[in-house]
């Protein structure tokens, strides 16, 4: 019989709502955030950098190779997610396994929270990568400021995708956002639907998902699903059911 949302248990390893979890996650917004800001501004102040005209054409490059890099990583960390670690895992189980799995229990569980919760843990596994780029990689010519834009434009994707996977779960989702969603430039719910339909195991990208046909018909993750497993599931545990209802 399948769990319901009511059979899934709140044990300790479940930080969802706690004082803790949401200062991380105020925390590591604020601190994206402020690093993002000065990221762009540093495109904005080196827009000469690159050679007359470049620039017309370089930043929209760097914008539309961003959110498609923002769509896969989606996709390979909802794959990773489903399929690979368990729930107890200390801080990556609870944080950032457990959300994914409860969601295929509980498709609304996403929409109950609030925009703290479902965007604060893509902030914290960006920052890395956001004041790495900003600290040691100073814009000094044409490919330096395409980087920039494009980490920029990419990890801003990475931050928008919970956001966007909520409200293709929200039943009744304001009506710019409906309209967004039926232009594909986000993710839709009729495309999202794909993904809960038995067996459960493809389009997996959740930011426009863009790259989820090409990706199914491929079968890139499924393809990878085996020799991942072997090498993370000592580190990040056996995967349990949905929910972390049973081991």
């Amino acid at each position: 019989m399948s769990a319901t949302p009511h059979d899934i248990p709140r044990h300790g390893y479940d930080m969802s709502g706690s004082l803790w979890m949401r200062l991380v996650d105020a925390s590591s917004m604020s601190v994206f955030f402020f690093f993002e800001y000065l990221l762009a501004r540093d495109v904005y102040l080196h827009i000469d950098a690159a050679p007359a005209g470049l620039a017309s054409w370089l930043l929209p490059l760097a914008l539309l190779l961003g959110y498609l890099t923002a769509d896969f990583v989606s996709g390979f960390v909802h794959f990773l997610a489903d399929n690979i670690g368990s729930t107890r895992t200390p801080f990556f189980g609870p944080v950032f396994i457990r959300p994914f799995r409860e969601h295929h229990v509980d498709p609304l569980a996403i929409t109950r929270h609030d925009f703290l919760e479902v965007n604060g843990a893509n902030c914290l596994i960006s920052l890395p990568v956001l004041i790495g780029t900003w600290y040691f990689v100073p814009i000094h010519g044409t490919a330096s400021l395409f980087f920039a834009a494009y980490i920029g434009l990419f990890l801003f994707g990475i931050f928008l995708t919970n956001q966007f996977h909520s409200w293709a779960h929200n039943p009744s989702p304001p009506a710019w956002i409906r309209r967004l969603q039926r232009t594909g430039l986000i993710l839709g719910p009729e495309h999202h639907a794909r993904h809960h339909t038995p067996p459960f195991n493809t389009y997996y990208c959740i930011t426009s998902g863009w790259l989820n046909p090409i990706l199914a018909r491929t079968r890139l993750f499924e393809r990878m699903k085996e020799p991942l497993r072997r090498v993370l599931e000592p580190l990040a545990g056996k995967a349990d059911e949905v929910g972390g209802v049973q081991e």
